[in-house]
Formats: structure tokens, C-alpha cells, sequence
């Protein structure tokens, strides 16, 4: 019997092969070719010439990692902790990831959106390369604490993440030293760890089975600037934090109250650039009644109310909602209306007309429902920020072709060391 693998496609594809990289994909891995079939190579750098070890294969295209670099590209630097999946791009420069990010992007909306690569800006850079992430989610079985492996539930052991805050990973070290001293218990323990950036302290969100106090009491007691850690617990159900149950933070002079499962921006100093560009694209929009769909805590929503006649922020997370309502009353803030609801379900129903909308979808991006109640409503200015290129890109394309122009796309670098392209487009009606 002959093995029905020779007669398949992958069959074709050896183990390893010897390659030069010459393109940028959109999750990040550079772009090969062997006999004119596409290759995605883990660790490359365009132009490098490599040889990649294959894990998955396909009649059209393979996918690998690089294992040796046979020439390799002046971009290239010196990774901080090799392996670490979190950081895929921590072997390139940071002046190539930002080139990197706005050719992505000038691709994906050149592709499926015909938007004129020259209108996409350069990278708006990072303010910080490292140390810049304020919020991190860690897993913990046993002793063992860490993130989980790309696509797979293994924890990865951490020491340090070059990544966090640094008062992050002195919270981690002292949850180390904690669970050290606990009982062993292979039940697996879910960690929401956020810094203030503007005060210094951290607090924390515990979900696991059972309550964990005694944890979170001795991991306190290890590390001065945890103030406090929540349970996160099933309703009705409610368990009294250990220390406070609110973070502090500021942007844009402005005072946001956050419980610590509360979606906010990870990189608090790149909000501000986002916040600015979203100012430069309503333009004299900026005075008018404007929406915030997907608003979340209201991090643009509170912002831009200082200069609108009324602001409407709609968000799905209740929580995320009170939140947002506590930060606009310490804030003073009365012409924002906050609207829980689904933006797909709500934004038909809102009564009254917007000069302008904002937008910061999930990843997924809009429902098409979304899509066509912002044709429907015409709005004189859209602000997409968008944390996905290519959902990016469909939701813009039935916009355009719906009378709207792109008038400028900026990436911006969010999350530096990763291919995260975020991004804020400008849309005006025709």
C-alpha cells in the first residue's frame, strides 16, 4: 500500500529549506518564497537570507521558524529574552518596526479597502521601547506563574517581563515569593495585574476556585506597592477585596476611576497620542455632538467632552460603563450620556443627529449592522481607531464606496517589540 501522504501536496514541502526573506505579513513574520510558493518565517527580518525549520505546511503555503540567519539585516538587534512569544519583533530595531507597521497597513487597506498607500502616515513612535505596559494577565498553576504559550494553555514560567511596568514586575517577583509559601494546589489561578502610572501603586484581580485570601493577604504583605487585590466571583455572589478595589489613573489631565477587569488603554502613555490624533481628525467637528461607539471607561469619550456640545459613549460592559460615569462626575463632566448596549443593537435607536463619530471597535471590528447605520446616520467626519488591519480595512471599504474619503491613516507604535498595528483613520463624507 502506498502512503497516501506522498500523493499530498505537504508531502512536497521538505523540513527545512534555505531562503531569502524579502516581505512583511500582516501577524508579523517575514515573507519568503521556495519554489514560488509563499513562506512565513517566524524571526526573519526582510532581506535577511535564512534557513527555516517548517511546522506547518500546505499546498499553496508553509509556515516555519527561522534556525539559522545566513545573512542577516542590519535591522537586526539583540533580543532581551529570546523565545518570549509575547514579543515576537524583540530581534528588530525600532526604527524598522515602525517602518514595518506602516507598510502593513498601506497594504492592507491599498488590498481590500483601494486606499492610496500615500495616504497612510508614518508610525506615530512609542514614547517608551520598554517598561511601557501597565497591565499584564497572568496565569498560575501550583508555584508555576506565568503567561500561557502561544496558541497552547502550557504555562511559560517569568521572572521578569522587559514589557511591564516596573512596579509590575515587582509585583510579580513578590507573587513568586508568595505562592512559594503556599500550599501546594495544582488548581489553575487567573492574576489581572494593573499599575497607576500616575501614583505608583498596583492592584489586582483573583479568579480561580475558591477564594484565595490568604494568597492575597501574604502577597500584600510582600509587596508594599500592591494596594489591593479583588476576587473576581460569579453574581450574585460578592467577596471583599483585600486592600482597596479601585485604580487611579490619569489622562489628559483628567482623573479616570477603574476597578482592575476594566478594559483600559495598556500603553497610558500612547492613549494620549491616539487621543491627539483623534482631536487633529473631527477637526472643527470637535465642538459639535459627537458618539463614541465602543467607548469602554470613556477614554476619549471624557476627553472630548471638553470641547463638544454633548458627547454619547456606547459600551456593552456595564461595569465598564460605571466606571466611566464615576470618572465623569469626580471630573465634573455633565454633556456625556453613556448608553450600555451593543453598538450594532443601540446606534440605530439613538435619537438626534452627530457632526462626528468615533469608533474603536474590538479586533473583530463592526458588525455590518454597525457599517450601515454610520452610512445611514452620514456623519460629516468618521475616526476609526482600529486595533486590526485587515477588519480595518472591510469595515472601510463599504464606507468608501458609501460616499466617505479616507483623508489620512496613522499607525501608531501601541505596543512596541510586537506586530500590533494600531491605527486611526479619517473619513470624510464626499
Amino acid at each position: 500500500m502506498v502512503d497516501s501522504a506522498e500523493h499530498s501536496p505537504s508531502a512536497t514541502w521538505p523540513d527545512t529549506l534555505e531562503l531569502t526573506l524579502d516581505g512583511i505579513a500582516q501577524g508579523g513574520e517575514a515573507v519568503g518564497r521556495w519554489q514560488e510558493r509563499v513562506v512565513f518565517a517566524a524571526g526573519g527580518i526582510p532581506g535577511e537570507r535564512v534557513v527555516v525549520r517548517l511546522r506547518e505546511r500546505h499546498e499553496s503555503y508553509a509556515r516555519g521558524d527561522v534556525v539559522a540567519v545566513l545573512i542577516a539585516s542590519p535591522d537586526r538587534v539583540e533580543p532581551r529574552l529570546p523565545g518570549a512569544s509575547h514579543m515576537p519583533w524583540q530581534h528588530i530595531s525600532l526604527a524598522a518596526q515602525q517602518r514595518f507597521r506602516r507598510q502593513i497597513l498601506a497594504d492592507q487597506l491599498a488590498k481590500f479597502a483601494g486606499v492610496a498607500p500615500e495616504l497612510v502616515e508614518a508610525t506615530a513612535p512609542a514614547s517608551k521601547p520598554w517598561e511601557y505596559r501597565s497591565s499584564a494577565r497572568l496565569h498560575c498553576e501550583g508555584r508555576r506563574v506565568g503567561y500561557y504559550a502561544a496558541d497552547t494553555r502550557l504555562i511559560v514560567e517569568l521572572d521578569h517581563d522587559p514589557l511591564l511596568h516596573p512596579t509590575l514586575n515587582q509585583a510579580l517577583a513578590a507573587l513568586r515569593d508568595a505562592l512559594a509559601g503556599e500550599p501546594d494546589d495544582d488548581q489553575p489561578l487567573d492574576i489581572t495585574l494593573r499599575v497607576s502610572e500616575a501614583h505608583g501603586y498596583c492592584i489586582a484581580a483573583m479568579r480561580g476556585r475558591g477564594e484565595r485570601r490568604r494568597l492575597a493577604e501574604r502577597w500584600r504583605s510582600l509587596c508594599p506597592p500592591l494596594a489591593g487585590v479583588v476576587f473576581t466571583v460569579p453574581p450574585p455572589h460578592t467577596v471583599p477585596p483585600v486592600g482597596v478595589d479601585t485604580l487611579v489613573e490619569e489622562v489628559d489631565d483628567l482623573t479616570f476611576l477603574l476597578r482592575p477587569t476594566t478594559f483600559f488603554q495598556v500603553n497610558v502613555a500612547a492613549a494620549t497620542t491616539l487621543l491627539n490624533l483623534i482631536r487633529t481628525g473631527l477637526g472643527d467637528e470637535a465642538g459639535g455632538r459627537l458618539l463614541d461607539l465602543y467607548c469602554g471607561a470613556g477614554t476619549f469619550t471624557l476627553p472630548l467632552a471638553r470641547a463638544a456640545i454633548q458627547v454619547v459613549g456606547v459600551e456593552e460592559y456595564p461595569g465598564a460603563v460605571a466606571d466611566a460615569e464615576r470618572s465623569a462626575a469626580v471630573n465634573h463632566i455633565s454633556n456625556v450620556r453613556f448608553v450600555v448596549g451593543r453598538a450594532e443593537a443601540v446606534l440605530s435607536s439613538l435619537e438626534g443627529d452627530f457632526d462626528a463619530i468615533v469608533l474603536d471597535p474590538p479586533r473583530r471590528g463592526c458588525h455590518p449592522q454597525v457599517r450601515q447605520a454610520l452610512l445611514e446616520r452620514a456623519p460629516r467626519r468618521i475616526v476609526y481607531v482600529s486595533c486590526h488591519p485587515a477588519t480595518l480595512a472591510r469595515d472601510l471599504h463599504p464606507l468608501i464606496g458609501g460616499g466617505y474619503t479616507v483623508e489620512r491613516a496613522t499607525p501608531v507604535d501601541l505596543f512596541p517589540q510586537t506586530p500590533h498595528v494600531e491605527s486611526v483613520v479619517v473619513l470624510v463624507r464626499s
